[in-house]
């Protein structure tokens, strides 16, 4: 194996087990606080979309640590997801909360990436 083939494979390793992490985080923190408002704590005070974020994360990490066709073509449904729904559920969180949100869109400016996007 090569040494970029080694690089790939642990910078992947390590987003794997990142977004597997911030997944299994995100569901715990969100089933015990969600009861029907807008969350702006936790994980939501530095991204917008915590699960997507982690999601993404162990997509990478998945296509970087096993260069299948399988773990290739989850990453591409996975930006396909992300691309498609990030902005109706915005949508739909600006017309359930409309100023709430809005502010929470301007305190936290980044959908996914903290510092990036």
């Amino acid at each position: 194996m090569t040494s970029p083939q080694l690089i790939a494979k642990a910078v992947g390793g390590i987003l794997s087990v990142t977004g597997a992490a911030v997944c299994v985080y995100w569901y715990v923190f969100w089933s015990r606080n969600y009861k029907g408002d807008l969350i702006t704590h936790g994980p939501y005070a530095y991204v917008r979309h915590p699960f997507y974020s982690g999601f993404l994360s162990l997509a990478v990490g998945l296509a970087l640590t096993f260069p299948f066709f399988e773990t290739r073509l989850l990453l591409v449904f996975t930006l396909a997801v992300i691309v498609v729904f990030v902005p109706k559920e915005e949508e739909e969180l600006i017309r359930r909360y409309n100023k709430r949100y809005l502010d929470y869109m301007e305190k936290v400016r980044h959908r996914l990436i903290p510092g990036v996007y």
